[in-house]
């Protein structure tokens, strides 16, 4: 309890810091309205299809409330989430906000953790920018520096696939105007990765030019709000809140001694080690989805794909396809094949008894919306009785790319 009254006066301590615990609790608002526009309450019904995280298989334990139940707890979430927002402005009720928020953000996570479907980059950037928010000091400099770095960090991504900076594929969830010919849109695109590479490094340094990054950033997403969907947008204009507010009230952040400094270097480090996980673990993460589910900002991609099935009886052979181009998974999730892979276990177990069933072929293919021909991801037979597991931290074995396949 000491700890959190430390972490409530420094808080109380700056005007920035007040006022930003508002905004955060906002995000909770926005996540709300987003969820309900989902397939939100259809993932976490205890009798609903399950897709578990892969450090989680446990997470039917989780579940244990009807379709009005799940409804109940949403209306709840944003009950607490209005009432932090509106507690913040008030210094006086700022501890009763700060436990508010805290019980607001371990409610998010509960309901995210039990559907592996509700994966989103910007939900992990809101974890970790409350985590510091609520449990790290000296957080004036801590989360300027997690939101310069996930900008950073999304620009290498950018860079290390140059179909990006051709604009070939990628979902930048902007409509963009008539007048914007091929030309200008190759400009646009290379813009905004030099607003991350650039930019990033001077929302973090003290300099006059970061009010001027930050206007362009605000422009971006302002423009963002009448173009795509509302979510990314508004998520990300209620974090860089902080910049505005501590530019109105004319405070920085200080540099302390090396022992308030070290719990919130320790996280960044943690956060950092996680984005490049993608980069590490060999492999199209953008095909494969492995490392993405610990990274911050792989780009999401349009992809086409086409899962095939055989499923072999004493008797018979039953041969299924599954094509997916506007499934309603989440674009970085529509052609994962983690997604297809817990399709297979369920369908090995459904069969499991039936003494007529004697195993299943399964072949994945998948492509970018922008090539001619599929790339053969999955390719195994007998795929029940090898028992297959998903490992979420290396390489899969099963996973490869090795060869293409024509269908259009």
């Amino acid at each position: 309890m000491v700890y959190i009254k430390s972490q409530i006066q420094e808080i109380s301590s700056s005007r920035s810091l007040h006022w930003y615990g508002a905004f955060l609790s906002l995000t909770h608002v926005v996540t709300f309205f987003f969820w309900q526009n989902q397939a939100f309450i259809q993932y976490l019904t205890k009798n609903a299809d399950k897709i578990c995280w892969p450090q989680l298989p446990f997470c039917e334990s989780l579940r244990f409330l009807s379709p009005l139940g799940v409804q109940v707890l949403l209306y709840i979430y944003l009950v607490i989430s209005v009432l932090a927002v509106c507690l913040f402005f008030n210094k006086k009720t700022l501890a009763k906000a700060y436990w508010l928020f805290l019980t607001v953000s371990a409610l998010k996570l509960y309901m995210f953790l039990m559907d592996y479907r509700l994966i989103d980059g910007f939900h992990y950037i809101l974890f970790f920018v409350s985590f510091v928010y609520l449990f790290i000091r000296q957080k004036l400099f801590f989360i300027p520096l997690l939101i310069s770095g996930f900008y950073f960090l999304t620009a290498l991504f950018k860079l290390n696939d140059p179909a990006w900076l051709m604009g070939l594929g990628f979902d930048l969830n902007i409509w963009m105007p008539p007048f914007f010919n091929e030309d200008i849109k190759l400009i646009f695109y290379f813009y905004i990765v030099c607003l991350e590479v650039i930019g990033s490094l001077f929302l973090v340094l003290k300099t006059h030019w970061k009010a001027l990054i930050y206007m362009q950033w605000i422009a971006f997403y302002i423009f963002s709000l009448f173009t795509t969907h509302y979510f990314s947008p508004l998520v990300m204009l209620c974090l860089l809140s902080l910049f505005c507010l501590m530019f109105i009230f004319n405070e920085n952040y200080n540099i302390s001694s090396f022992k308030k400094m070290l719990a919130g270097a320790v996280f960044t480090a943690f956060a950092t080690f996680g984005s490049f996980l993608s980069f590490i673990i060999p492999g199209d993460a953008q095909l494969t989805g492995e490392g993405r589910l610990y990274s911050l900002n792989v780009p999401a991609v349009y992809t086409h794909c086409n899962s095939q099935i055989m499923l072999k009886f004493k008797n018979k052979i039953l041969q299924e396809s599954f094509p997916k181009y506007n499934s309603g998974n989440p674009l970085s999730l529509r052609c994962d094949p983690y997604i297809d892979f817990n399709t297979i276990k369920q369908i090995c177990s459904y069969y499991k008894e039936d003494p007529e069933f004697i195993d299943l072929n399964w072949s994945f293919y998948s492509k970018r919306a922008y090539e001619l021909q599929y790339k053969q991801i999955v390719s195994e037979e007998n795929a029940c009785g090898k028992n297959l597991k998903y490992f979420s931290w290396k390489k899969n074995h099963w996973i490869k790319i090795h060869f293409k396949y024509s269908k259009d």
